[in-house]
C-alpha cells in the first residue's frame, strides 16, 4: 500500500469491528454483498477509512433498529450515491423524495425515535413511514410539515436550505430544485434559510394538492404566475386564485391547497420564520449589523439595523459562566485551522488570530481573568476545542468545557448523546450531561491529577506555610488557608491574591530543577473548611488574576491531595464552594502510586454551566483601544 493510501486508510479490519461492533466475519460478508469496498494492500490485507466506519454504523442501525434487509439497504446506499452524482453542466441539483425520507430517518435515529413514535406523532402509519424512509414511497406536504414540526423545523428546512453566493441575482431556472412531494409537484428554490425569507417557485400539475390543512410558524405570501390554485384557510370558505392574484396571512392558521384547474399551476410561494427576527447577522455589503424587530419605547425602536464604520469588523461569540467564572465562546468561523490536530489548530491560531485574544478577553470587554474557548473541529473525538486567556492558551480549562458543553447543548449538537468526547490540546476528556446530579449536571472526567510533593515548607511574608505541588495540565500549589492562618473570604482576597503571587514567585524559586526545564508553579489554590463537610476553595492565579469559581482542576488536585495522604480512598466525594458561592462537586475515581512518593489520582467534577449572552463584537478601525487593555 502507498504511503497515501495508508494515510486515507489507517483502520485496519480488526480495529474497525472493534469500533464499530461489528464482528470482522461479518464486514467480510458485507463486503462480499457488496455493502462494503475496503482498500486492499498487495498482500490482501483490508484496511478503512474514517467514512467506512460511518457507513458501516449506518448499515448496521438500519439492520437492527429499522429491520431492513441487506438487499433493500444496499439498493437505498446505491441509490443515494447516484443522487449524489454531480449534475451535467450548470443545471441546478436536484433533491428527490427518496433521499429526502433518508433524512427523516437520520433525524428519528439521532432523536433516539422509533418508527411507532413517530407514528404516534404524526398520525401517519408507521409501515408508510418506513416506505418512506426506504424511499419507495411519497409523503404529502401535510405530512411532511407534520414531520417537521417533530423535529422542530420549517417545512423548509426539512427540504434543505440552499447555499448562497453573496450574490442578489437568481437566473430563471438556476434555483435548486426539489421533488419531494412526488410526481406532479416540483419547487425551485431560490433562497431558503439563508434570509429572513424563503423564496421558491412551485410547479403543481391539475389535480394535486397539499392532502389536508397544515400549519407552521412564520407568515406567507402566494403569487399566482401560470394557472390557477384554490387555497383555503380554516376559518374562510375556499378562493381560486388566478394569475396575477395573491394571498397573505398567517401561517399559524391552518390552511391547505390544490389545482383545479386544467394545466399546471405556477406559483412564487414565500415563507418567512418568525424566529429569524431576533437574530443578529452582519451584512459585510453594507456594513449593517441587524438587530431584529424593534420594538417597545426605547431607542432602538423601529431600528433593524445598526450602520458600522468604514472598516469594522465583527466577531460573534456566545457568553456562559461556569459556578461564577465566565467564558466567552468564540463561534466566528475562521480560515486556515486545519492541521489534524487540537493542539497544531492551536498553534495555527496563535500565529494568524493571537490579536483576536486580548479583543475578546481584555477590558473594556472583560478583565484580567477572562477565559475564552475556540471550537474546532476534531478528527479523534467528537468535538475540539482549545482555550485562551489574558495571559496565553492554558492547555485545560474544566470551567470553560462545561461552558462549551452549556452552548454545545442550547445549540441542538447532543440531541440524544448524554456523553460525547472533546480533543483539547492536552488529551481527549470524557465529558457527560445530567446523571444523579440532575438533567443540567455537567460532569467531567479530568486528566490524572500528580502530587509531586505533599508537604514542601516554605517561608513568605514573615511566615512559614507547608504547601503541596500538584499537576493537573497546569501546576498548583496547594495551600491550606487555616493552618497558613488565612482567612478565606470575599474580604481577604487582596491579601490573598499577594500571598499567592510571593508565593508561586518564591516556589518558582527555590524548586529544583527536573529534566533541565523548571518548574513552573502556574496558581495557588487556598483551601480551608467549611460546613457540612464542604471545603472553601479560591484559586489566586497571580497578582491580578483569580478564579471566580471553585476551581475545576484545583478540586481535583485537592481529591488527589488526600488520596495521597491516606484520608480519602476511591469512591469518596468531596464538595467545594467558592468565595462567591459558586459549587462543584468531585469524586475520587483511582489512585496510583508512583516512583519517589508520587500519586496520580482520576477523578470526576461536576458543575453547572449558564448561558449568559449571545454578542456581536465590534472592532472599529479608528478605535485607539479596539484591541483592549489590562490595568
Amino acid at each position: 500500500m502507498s504511503p497515501l493510501a495508508a494515510s486515507r486508510f489507517p483502520f485496519s479490519i480488526g480495529h474497525v469491528a472493534k469500533v464499530t461492533g461489528v464482528a470482522v466475519s461479518t464486514l467480510r460478508s458485507w463486503e462480499n454483498q457488496g455493502l462494503l469496498t475496503s482498500n486492499k494492500s498487495a498482500g490482501g490485507h483490508r484496511s478503512y477509512g474514517e467514512a467506512d466506519i460511518e457507513r458501516i454504523r449506518r448499515i448496521d442501525r438500519m439492520r437492527r433498529v429499522d429491520g431492513q434487509s441487506l438487499s433493500a439497504i444496499r439498493r437505498l446506499l446505491d441509490s443515494e450515491e447516484e443522487g449524489a452524482a454531480a449534475p451535467d453542466g450548470d443545471a441546478p441539483p436536484v433533491v428527490t423524495f427518496n433521499h429526502l425520507g433518508a433524512r427523516v430517518r437520520s433525524l428519528r435515529q439521532e432523536a433516539g425515535m422509533s418508527l411507532r413514535e413517530l407514528s404516534d406523532r404524526t398520525l401517519i402509519a408507521s409501515s408508510h413511514l418506513s416506505m418512506f424512509e426506504r424511499g419507495v414511497a411519497f409523503l404529502s406536504p401535510a405530512r411532511l410539515n407534520a414531520i417537521a414540526e417533530v423535529f422542530g423545523r420549517s417545512l423548509a428546512e426539512l427540504l434543505g436550505g440552499t447555499s448562497g453566493r453573496d450574490f442578489p441575482v437568481v437566473r430563471r431556472g438556476q434555483g435548486r430544485i426539489v421533488g419531494s412531494f412526488g410526481p406532479g409537484v416540483t419547487i425551485e428554490q431560490l433562497t431558503v434559510s439563508q434570509r429572513l425569507m424563503d423564496a421558491e417557485v412551485w410547479t403543481i400539475d391539475p389535480d394535486r394538492e397539499s392532502d389536508g390543512f397544515y400549519a407552521h410558524e412564520g407568515e406567507e405570501l402566494i403569487y399566482v404566475l401560470e394557472g390557477s390554485l384554490e387555497i383555503a384557510l380554516a376559518d374562510r370558505d375556499a378562493e381560486v386564485l388566478n394569475p396575477g392574484d395573491g394571498a397573505y396571512f398567517n401561517s399559524r392558521i391552518a390552511h391547505r391547497w390544490r389545482n383545479t384547474g386544467g394545466v399546471p399551476a405556477k406559483v412564487l410561494w414565500i415563507n418567512t420564520d418568525s424566529d429569524r427576527l431576533s437574530s443578529m447577522s452582519f451584512e459585510k455589503a453594507d456594513r449593517r449589523l441587524g438587530l431584529g424587530a424593534g420594538i417597545g419605547e426605547g431607542i432602538g425602536e423601529g431600528a433593524f439595523s445598526l450602520e458600522l464604520p468604514q472598516g469594522a469588523r465583527t466577531f460573534r461569540v456566545i457568553e456562559t459562566h461556569t459556578e461564577g467564572h465566565p467564558t466567552h465562546i468564540l463561534i466566528e468561523p475562521l480560515e486556515g485551522l486545519d492541521a489534524d490536530s487540537v493542539a497544531g489548530k492551536m498553534h495555527q491560531f496563535i500565529a494568524r488570530y493571537d490579536s483576536l485574544r486580548p479583543l475578546l478577553l481584555h477590558e473594556p470587554r472583560g478583565h484580567s481573568g477572562a477565559f475564552g474557548l475556540v471550537p474546532v473541529a476534531s478528527n479523534a473525538a467528537d468535538f475540539g476545542a482549545f482555550f485562551i486567556s489574558s495571559y496565553g492558551y492554558p492547555g485545560l480549562c474544566g470551567h470553560a468545557i462545561m461552558g462549551y458543553t452549556a452552548a454545545l447543548r442550547a445549540l441542538g449538537r447532543l440531541a440524544n448523546r448524554p456523553r460525547f468526547t472533546i480533543e483539547v490540546p492536552n488529551g481527549i476528556l470524557s465529558v457527560q450531561v445530567g446523571g444523579e446530579n440532575g438533567p443540567d449536571a455537567i460532569a467531567l472526567d479530568m486528566p490524572p491529577a500528580i502530587i509531586a510533593e505533599v508537604r514542601h515548607h516554605v517561608h513568605v511574608a514573615g511566615r512559614s506555610v507547608d504547601v503541596a505541588i500538584a499537576m493537573c495540565g497546569d501546576c498548583y500549589a496547594l495551600v491550606d488557608a487555616t493552618a497558613a492562618g488565612l482567612a478565606l473570604d470575599i474580604g481577604s482576597i487582596d491579601r490573598l491574591l499577594l500571598m499567592g503571587d510571593e508565593l508561586r514567585r518564591t516556589l518558582n524559586e527555590m524548586l529544583p530543577r527536573r529534566s533541565g526545564a523548571q518548574p513552573t508553579v502556574d496558581a495557588v489554590l487556598f483551601h480551608a473548611a467549611g460546613e457540612n463537610g464542604a471545603v472553601r476553595q479560591f484559586l489566586a492565579i497571580d497578582r491580578q488574576k483569580f478564579d471566580r469559581s471553585p476551581g475545576v482542576a484545583g478540586l481535583s488536585c485537592l481529591l488527589a491531595l488526600r488520596a495521597a495522604t491516606g484520608a480519602v480512598a476511591p469512591g469518596a466525594r468531596l464538595e467545594a464552594v467558592s468565595l462567591f458561592g459558586g459549587h462543584l462537586s468531585g469524586e475520587l475515581i483511582t489512585t496510583t502510586h508512583g516512583a519517589g512518593g508520587a500519586v496520580a489520582a482520576t477523578t470526576r467534577i461536576t458543575g453547572r454551566a449558564h448561558l449568559k449572552a449571545v454578542a456581536t463584537l465590534i472592532q472599529e478601525m479608528s478605535d485607539p483601544l479596539g484591541s483592549g487593555f489590562l490595568r
